[in-house]
This record gives structure tokens, sequence and C-alpha cells, in this order.
């Protein structure tokens, strides 16, 4: 399925997670266009407890391609997108798992790129990603093209990433804080570091501590914004919640009196 009018995320929805381009209201960008490089299934380098679309189905930390899509397919989906609606702030990759791992990806970002600036689209592009692939060649040399960078690090706590993020074998907390610093010497676009605080039965990320850990790692890492947020679709494991309101705005402050800008999303 080429383009949505919609995300596709209802789990009654006959084209669940299907459509490679689709229209959505983003919280942080408004208006906005979504690019799912994989629409057969979630692909991603993690499998977070607090994922909305559930369990992953490929985990994998290597650069994958299953044929479809290709770059033509892309450019397809968004000029239907486009000839649908010019009133767009921002087209993203972000969909069905991690982006950048896909193995086309800098292929993909020129696509975007040509077709925004064919129908004279004057909107952000940009990526959400986990930050498992910053330290690539490939896919830093993409990302220089790409307007804005949401890249995540949710904690700073080497036990609270593995319970948190279920990254994929071989990947480790520090490779991501390098990734991230390597990538802020080369990239010149805006860097939103973005941080999902959670509470389970057995751990949260939202204390103070966890939030003067953090600030101590954005400190080498640059970040131009600090994007902090809750889940505000439900989880598909049972047991994750957001925190308490009270505890969220203590982190952000936290973060704040470290001198970072940050935009949060309490839901």
């Amino acid at each position: 399925m080429l383009y949505a009018r919609c995300p596709g995320d209802c789990d009654v929805c006959p084209y669940r997670n299907l459509p490679l381009v689709y229209r959505l209201k983003s919280r942080r960008r408004g208006d906005s266009l979504g690019v799912n490089l994989y629409p057969g299934g979630k692909v991603c380098s993690f499998d977070c407890i607090y994922c909305f679309r559930g369990p992953t189905a490929v985990k994998t930390p290597f650069p994958v391609d299953y044929g479809y899509p290709n770059p033509r397919d892309l450019e397809e989906a968004l000029e239907l997108a486009l000839r649908d609606s010019v009133d767009v702030r921002s087209i993203d990759f972000s969909g069905n798992g991690e982006p950048t791992l896909h193995r086309s990806f800098a292929e993909f970002v020129r696509v975007v790129r040509a077709v925004a600036d064919q129908y004279g689209i004057p909107a952000s592009l940009g990526v959400f990603t986990n930050s498992t692939t910053l330290n690539q060649r490939r896919v830093a040399e993409a990302l220089v093209h790409l307007d804005h960078v949401e890249a995540k690090l949710d904690t700073v706590d080497p036990v609270k990433f593995e319970a948190l993020n279920r990254p994929a074998e071989g990947l480790n907390l520090q490779q991501i804080v390098d990734g991230l610093r390597s990538l802020r010497k080369t990239y010149e676009g805006v860097l939103a570091v973005q941080v999902m605080l959670v509470d389970t039965i057995l751990f949260t990320n939202s204390t103070y501590e966890d939030a003067e850990a953090l600030a101590r790692a954005l400190n080498g890492i640059e970040p131009d914004e600090v994007h902090v947020y809750t889940a505000y679709r439900p989880p598909k494991l049972s047991g994750v919640s957001k925190p308490p309101r009270n505890i969220f705005e203590t982190f952000v402050k936290e973060l704040e009196r470290s001198g970072f800008k940050v935009k949060a999303y309490y839901e």
C-alpha cells in the first residue's frame, strides 16, 4: 500500500502498518507525512517495552533490504501524498521499526529531498531513530541531508537500558552515546535527543538520579533540544505505565537546570 490518509495504527485496521507513506498530526511537528520503510513487519535493533507497535518481528543490528519498498516505490507514494495535500510541515522517516537499518536509507533520503523540492514543499525533513546506527558511516553521511534528527536516549544506566530497550545482541549503551557524540561533530541540522519516561513494577527511568546522569551524558553530546515524553498510545506490554506528573516535571526541571532546551510532552 503506497499511501494512506492516516497512520493505520489502530489494532482493528485491515491496513495496519501497511502504508509506505501516511499522513499524521504529530505532537512535535504538526501536519506531517510519515515514511514507513517496513510495511511487511517491524524491523528494529530494539524491542522496547513501551512500543505501541508490539514485539519486534526482526531484531537485528545489521542493515536489511527485503526488496520492497524500493526508491521508486517511495517516489510514487510521496507524489500521491503531495498531490493529495501540500499543507505539510514535516516529512519524517519513522513507522514500523528503525529506518536507518535499511540498506538503501541514503537513497531514500535523496528521493524525499528531490520530491519535496519538485513540489515546492518547504517541509522540514527528518528521521526518528533509536541511535543504534549513528556510528555507521553510511548512516551518518545520509543524515547530513536531513533538517532534523530525533535520536533516542532513554537512559544512561546500562542495566535499565537492557531492561527498557531490549537491544539486539552485540549492541551496548556506550556505542549509542559515542554515536550521538560522533554525529554532533558532523551534523549541522537540529539534533534533538528524545527520552521516553516509563514506570514498571521493577524499575523506572524517571528518578532525579536518572535525570542527573542523563544531563552529564548530554553535556558531551550537545543536542539542540531534549524532548522528554510519555507514551500517548498504550504499550503492548502489560505493566508499563507513565510516571506521575510531578515526577515527570522534576525530571524535566533538572535537565533545564543543567542548561538544556527541553520540550516536554506528558500525555
